[in-house]
């Protein structure tokens, strides 16, 4: 099988995404950042209700997205707009969890769909909710809030980064080496050789980035290593788990409007392990005290 248009397609589409990307963090955009991560996020949520649809399953969906549309409106209030609310901002986040659980369970006794199973409805609305806004949104938070171990600029390029080259490195590997599948019951095209590839290439990532801009970021080389292997798994175990809900709802892809990727869900699920699993690492290795990195 001829498999270069779907190459082309992918890494054509990676160069325009990466350029927006890119852009909008060096920009310092602060409002553009957030913006895009929420579009992002509320795409990708819409294919995961759609996918819970599509095998017949009742869900929320506008509850769901406007619940997940709100922690990006939280962290642009609390980090962007008014600085010094920045310390209430896990309060507003906890608000946030508990008027979500109790309007959906306020709509699910409401619910009136015939074939609505209110445990199951209530179960998936929720999970969109925290699967996707709310573990995407630590990309927000590590390039909004200030820390001791990075420029945030440079923080969010680094996990970005280093997860998406391990995405590329499992795609190359899997597609030129695999031969063993990996967990066939959940995805046929994923193989151990894939895995392997992934995560020798965030590892080869991390290495490079911390030794060429040791200005930016304080990680030592052992905290390479650590990051380099634990984003490059996670993000394969993101894979895995996005896979896993497409396979419930027997389905390729989360979209199909990203040439050679497929959905938004396709595009960011190595990010949404990823991305808390470095924000927490750098609390339990540096600190929670949170000092200014650089002067903005």
């Amino acid at each position: 099988m001829n498999r270069r248009p779907g190459w082309l397609a992918r890494i054509s589409s990676s160069v325009v995404l990466w350029s927006v990307a890119l852009g909008t963090v060096l920009l310092g955009w602060r409002t553009g950042e957030i913006l895009i991560v929420a579009a992002f996020s509320m795409i990708a949520q819409w294919e995961f209700y759609r996918m819970q649809e599509q095998k017949g399953a009742i869900v929320f969906k506008r509850l769901g997205i406007i619940a997940g549309l709100l922690f990006y409106a939280i962290l642009w209030f609390c980090w962007v707009a008014f600085p010094e609310a920045a310390k209430t901002f896990l309060a507003w986040e906890e608000a946030l969890f508990v008027l979500t659980v109790v309007a959906l369970l306020f709509r699910v006794v409401l619910g009136s769909e015939g074939s609505l199973l209110p445990l199951e409805t209530g179960g998936l609305t929720l999970l969109g909710v925290v699967y996707i806004p709310f573990l995407f949104s630590f990309l927000c938070r590590i390039a909004l809030e200030p820390n001791n171990y990075a420029d945030p600029r440079a923080a969010v390029l680094f996990v970005m980064l280093v997860t998406k080259l391990g995405d590329t490195g499992a795609f190359v590997a899997g597609s030129l080496l695999g031969r063993h599948r990996l967990l066939p019951r959940i995805s046929p095209q994923k193989t151990w050789e894939g895995l392997v590839g992934g995560v020798m290439a965030a590892l080869l990532a991390s290495l490079a980035i911390v030794s060429l801009c040791g200005g930016l970021v304080r990680f030592r080389l052992l905290d390479a290593v650590f990051l380099g292997l634990g984003l490059g798994f996670l993000g394969v175990l993101g894979d895995l788990a996005k896979s896993a809900a497409k396979r419930d709802a027997q389905v390729k892809d989360s979209g199909r409007w990203i040439p050679g990727i497929g959905g938004a869900l396709d595009l960011v699920d190595s990010l949404l392990f990823a991305a808390p699993a470095f924000y927490f690492y750098g609390l339990a290795r540096f600190g929670g005290a949170a000092a200014s990195w650089i002067p903005r």
